[in-house]
């Protein structure tokens, strides 16, 4: 069996831990550039009439939609969702990989971390899509939305 050493284990782990933060940091950059935009656009009305106005027309509906979409709680379940999967999955391969090392040790740590941490935001999702659901902020979908949205 081919073991490998402490340094070549720490290269490993800070190999999958690196497109994690990666990812972590281009998402909240990507929230604040579109906040800033939006907060922009708004701000270059002069007075309530001409957003009254901007807002009836086809652009402003759509610039509206997108507004009300991106601080949906649905939304920020969903991505909560995804990150704490990303996070369950690395931590679990990160742990199986420290499992065949010689240093299993120091690498599986780095993989049960990765895994509690997913597994808490996990739950963290389930918690806030419960109590946005139970504050009315989510509603289930009727079977003529479903019907409106396909087609």
């Amino acid at each position: 069996m081919n073991h490998i050493s402490n340094s070549d284990a720490a290269w490993i782990a800070f190999a999958a831990l690196a497109p994690v933060i990666l990812y972590l940091l281009f998402s909240s950059y990507q929230a604040r550039q579109r906040m800033s935009l939006h907060r922009a656009v708004i701000d270059k009305f002069s007075s309530a009439e001409d957003f009254a106005a901007f807002a009836q027309s086809p652009a402003g509906q759509k610039f509206i939609t997108d507004l009300a979409a991106s601080d949906s709680p649905a939304r920020a379940v969903m991505g909560a969702i995804q990150k704490g999967i990303v996070l369950v999955l690395l931590g679990g391969g990160v742990g199986w990989v420290g499992a065949t090392l010689e240093s299993k040790a120091e690498v599986a740590s780095i993989g049960i971390l990765l895994l509690c941490a997913g597994i808490g935001i996990l739950i963290s999702a389930g918690i806030s899509y419960r109590l946005s659901k139970s504050w009315g902020l989510i509603d289930k979908p009727t079977r003529e939305d479903a019907e409106k949205s396909g087609k």
